[in-house]
């Protein structure tokens, strides 16, 4: 979508006068484009065109509300998106402030951290949510598929620097991350034929430190619903207990006591924790290891990505978790 033809359908769709519209880069959803347009009143939004997955992340902030997370701008239908060109279109409040890893997060910040996923977990499922947000299937079958591929492709002996750099860190590691494969493929199974699992709610699935922005007036809130599910309240704490996923950032120990003070008492699934670190660990060592291998990827792209599997590699890393 042009930037004319995007001024145009924000006007049309949303009543939006639009005063400028700067192209965000980043993000995981490569069919996505991301603006962050001003209004005549100098407002400013996150405005996002993609074909790929579910209205989920804007379904669920929604519900959450605005102390918690950007609010979705209705159309003027009164609808959460508009279907323009085979896309969805959507506008939504853009959060000024630093990320958790960029600010930091002490005892206040971690106890609101935690209020607002007790918050996110207490969302009813109503029909809306239930229509709209993926449920938990407990089939990791999509991340085992890669980490095969990455893992064959391995012993092909990469002949670029990027390549060889992959195989020797992936290598030695090689039977630690094939027994977390088969471990979270067994997990899965096990998870699906069980009676009396805790009772699925909203989940962001993603609530890393930087996914949770600081605002300029200091509160915390929760970006990038895009992979919101319906699952056990695991799905999420699995980013905080244990030491989260982020080795340059591994909670500690008091954190996750200064979380628990904001979320309150919860006797974590032992078995729910191993399998979503399992389907993480696969998750985030293959698909940035399917990037280094490509011979499409940028130079800066691959030495990002590397960096991204040297993380969950790391004697801190999530892969030491999952063992």
């Amino acid at each position: 979508m042009t930037p004319e033809r995007l001024r145009a359908r924000l006007a049309e769709l949303y009543g939006l006068t639009v005063a400028g519209a700067q192209p965000v880069n980043g993000g995981a959803d490569n069919a996505a484009r991301l603006y962050r347009v001003t209004d005549a009143g100098g407002r400013a939004f996150a405005v996002k065109s993609t074909a790929r997955g579910s209205p989920a992340g804007l379904v669920v902030p929604a519900a959450l509300g605005g102390r918690y997370a950007p609010q979705p701008r209705r159309t003027s239908a009164g609808e959460l998106w508009a279907d323009v060109d085979g896309l969805r279109l959507s506008v939504v409040d853009w959060v000024d402030g630093d990320t958790a890893l960029e600010s930091g997060m002490d005892r206040a910040r971690w106890n609101a951290y935690g209020r607002l996923i007790a918050a996110l977990h207490a969302v009813p499922p109503d029909d809306t949510l239930r229509r709209w947000v993926p449920r938990e299937d407990f089939e990791p079958g999509r991340w085992a598929a890669l980490f095969d591929r990455v893992d064959a492709e391995l012993d092909g002996l990469p002949r670029d620097a990027h390549g060889k750099r992959l195989a020797a860190m992936w290598l030695p590691h090689r039977d630690a991350l094939r027994a977390v494969r088969e471990r979270t493929i067994r997990l899965g199974a096990k998870l699906r034929q069980r009676a009396g699992l805790p009772a699925a709610v909203p989940c962001h699935a993603d609530p890393h430190l930087g996914n949770l922005m600081v605002t300029s007036a200091g509160e915390v809130v929760l970006i990038d619903f895009d992979d919101a599910v319906l699952a056990p309240p695991e799905r999420d704490l699995m980013f905080v207990l244990g030491g989260g996923v982020i080795a340059a950032a591994s909670v500690t120990g008091e954190q996750q006591r200064w979380f628990a003070e904001g979320y309150g008492h919860h006797d974590p699934d032992p078995d729910l924790l191993a399998y979503y670190r399992g389907v993480r660990v696969l998750e985030d060592v293959a698909e940035p290891a399917r990037l280094v291998l490509d011979p499409g990827s940028t130079p800066d792209e691959r030495e990002t990505n590397l960096g991204y599997v040297a993380d969950v590699l790391s004697p801190r890393g999530l892969l030491g978790q999952a063992r």
